[in-house]
Formats: C-alpha cells, structure tokens, sequence
C-alpha cells in the first residue's frame, strides 16, 4: 500500500494536488518518508474529535511545523513562495479563526472531511468530492456564516450536485451567488431549523432560476 495513514476515511492523491481533501486521508510515502506507519496511525479520529480542540491553532501548528513539515511544504509549495503571508496561512492561522481552519495545511484536512462527509448517501463522500474539485467551492461553502452546520451543508451542496447531474450548469461563481443567496435566507430564517428538504428545495430552485 502506497499510503502513510488513514483516519478512517479516503483520499487519493494524484501529483501535487489532492483529488480530495478530507479531515481523514492518506498522505502519500513519498512525499512524507520520515512518518512511519506506526505514527501515522497514533494521528486518530479520537485524537482529535472535540471541535473545541480540532479549533485550536496550537495542535494544527504544531502538526505543521513538525511531523507534516514536509507533506506541506510539499502540497502548498512553501520553499519557492516561502513569504511571511504563506507561512502564516498554510503552517499558523493567518486569518480570523474561522477561516483559518480551512486556510491551515492540516486543519482543512479535517474540518472538510468533517464538514463534508455525509454517512447517509450511497457514496459518503460524493459531497466532499465535490467541494475539493475547486478552491472556491471550498471557499464559497465552508468559509460562510452556516458553515459550522453539517446539517446546513449537505442539502446545500446535494442540491447542487444533483443539478449539475440533471444538466444545469453549475460553476464556482454560481456557487458564490448561491452561497450568498442562503446568507440571505439566513437573515429570514433560522437556518439551523429548517428541514433538509426546505434547504434542497430553495437552492435547487435558485439555481433553476439561475440557469433561465
């Protein structure tokens, strides 16, 4: 097996790019030589499962800036923009606290996994594929004011996905407008209540009348 470690979950990495981006994924040996399999596997779900403590710069700062020094380096090219602000970004929280947890090399791995993965559809991960196919999906859906809510996510993005399966087209600024669009719904409802189905239903919806 080509790869250093697991969480749980899968990612497969294909050059420099991850085609996904989870919280719980492979990292491949090549490009991580100094981690053993047997550390690896101490890096557990458990380890981290409070948000409080999956929320701390200290722990991701850490992981960066020790065993993972080179998986980012690596990943987010580090030794050819090595510049005070991509430091900050990808091995510290280099902004507000929200954003830096999907800014920080390791913390995204995590929180988008967490974020993302949906344990009732066929393909638990379909959604987490989809937001990691562009940077601005990543952007657009998990640097938002409900983005802390699995439960505000998964309609969100499965209304998405199933559009662009049934031939409307879907794009990274559609997802921004979407994405502001149920900002605003925000500012009538409480978006935490809502049902599932009432989510779906608006933006499916919304990018119908996008595409008219």
């Amino acid at each position: 097996m080509n790869m250093v470690f697991t969480m749980g979950f899968r990612v497969q990495i294909f050059g420099r790019r991850c085609a996904l981006e989870p919280a719980f994924f492979f990292i491949k040996r090549q490009y991580t030589e100094q981690l053993t399999d047997k550390q690896g596997e101490q890096f557990t779900e458990d380890s981290i499962s409070q948000k409080q403590q999956a929320s701390d710069e200290r722990l991701w700062a850490g992981l960066c800036l020790g065993k993972f020094w080179s998986y980012v380096n690596y990943r987010w090219e580090i030794s050819k923009k090595c510049n005070i602000s991509t430091v900050k970004q990808h091995y510290l929280f280099g902004f507000g606290a929200r954003r830096s947890l999907t800014r920080n090399a390791m913390s995204r791995l995590w929180w988008i996994g967490r974020l993302t993965y949906d344990e009732t559809r066929p393909d638990p991960w379909e959604l987490t594929e989809f937001v990691c196919e562009n940077a601005d999906y990543i952007m657009h859906t998990l640097e938002r004011n409900f983005s802390n809510n699995p439960a505000i996510i998964h309609p969100f993005l499965s209304a998405i996905i199933d559009a662009r399966k049934n031939g409307l087209r879907i794009n990274t600024d559609i997802v921004g407008e979407l994405s502001k669009y149920l900002n605003l719904l925000g500012g009538i409802y409480i978006l935490d209540c809502l049902p599932y189905s009432k989510i779906y239903e608006k933006i499916y919806t919304k990018i119908e009348e996008i595409n008219s």
